[in-house]
């Protein structure tokens, strides 16, 4: 399966200009470059940037979520991004995973962070959310996610890959990779991380995009474009399997839920 992971220059709530920079992306990815994906990862809140303005929060069939099924269904991959949602008078960071064929599943962010006040305005998510695509059984997870292992644990080997979205600050972006090489390694999975490019009023980002392998090892990437800010990568499911197979550290886990 190949998947490829976006760090797009967000402009601060500026829709129409993110959702322009994202037709030019795609365009060269599969017309320019002649590559093919199954998975296409955008940032969270790709459309507005990490942004606390309740103003801007859509509807279930807004804009951004009407683009990435349009998107979907013209390049036949899938599309994954959080969008800000109102559902009746809620709000959540919600995460979308849109298929070609119209499937589409969502996961609401658990992990607010109360540092920069999401958790005055979006409403925390309670249940993780398992896709299965081309093969793969991916788990969601939306930045601040990613610093709480007990929230990736993979019981039973539920879930082959995590897609995590980020806003993440490059004074902060020491932490991304070392974190994301023990979600990997702990949890016998590939994790997959995208974080956006740029500046917002408060933060700079930085674009760190990169997958794990099970075992904490950096997979490189098959194609990339400096100017459009992508990476494609290309991951066998049997390869995991194997090493599964081989190595069954998972049997020894703890045996406790979240409540």
């Amino acid at each position: 399966m190949r998947i490829t992971l976006c760090q797009i220059p967000i402009e601060w709530e500026r829709r129409a200009e993110n959702i322009a920079y994202c037709d030019y992306l795609l365009e060269d990815l599969f017309i320019s470059m002649g590559s093919v994906t199954d998975i296409l990862v955008l940032p969270e809140f790709f459309t507005y940037g990490f942004t606390m303005n309740r103003e801007i929060a859509e509807s279930i069939d807004g804009p951004s979520i009407s683009w990435m099924r349009e998107k979907s269904r013209k390049y036949n991959i899938a599309i994954t991004a959080t969008v800000p949602i109102r559902v009746q008078d809620k709000l959540f960071n919600r995460a979308y995973f849109i298929q070609p064929d119209g499937t589409e599943f969502h996961y609401d962010k658990r992990h607010l962070f109360s540092y920069g006040g999401e958790d005055m305005v979006y409403t925390r998510g309670d249940s993780n959310t398992i896709v299965n695509y081309k093969g793969f059984n991916i788990l969601l997870q939306v930045c601040y996610d990613l610093r709480f292992p007990v929230w990736s644990r993979n019981i039973n080997l539920s879930y082959d890959i995590v897609i995590n979205m980020a806003n993440w600050p490059s004074s902060r972006e020491s932490v991304i990779e070392p974190m994301v090489r023990a979600r990997a390694i702990e949890n016998l999975s590939y994790y997959a991380f995208t974080n956006r490019s740029g500046n917002d009023p408060l933060n700079s980002y930085n674009p760190v995009g990169f997958v794990s392998d099970y075992k904490g090892e950096p997979i490189t990437p098959e194609h990339f474009s400096d100017e459009f800010n992508y990476k494609t990568y290309n991951l066998d499911i049997n390869d995991l399997v194997l090493f599964r197979q081989k190595f069954k550290a998972w049997k020894d886990a703890d045996n406790f839920k979240i409540i």
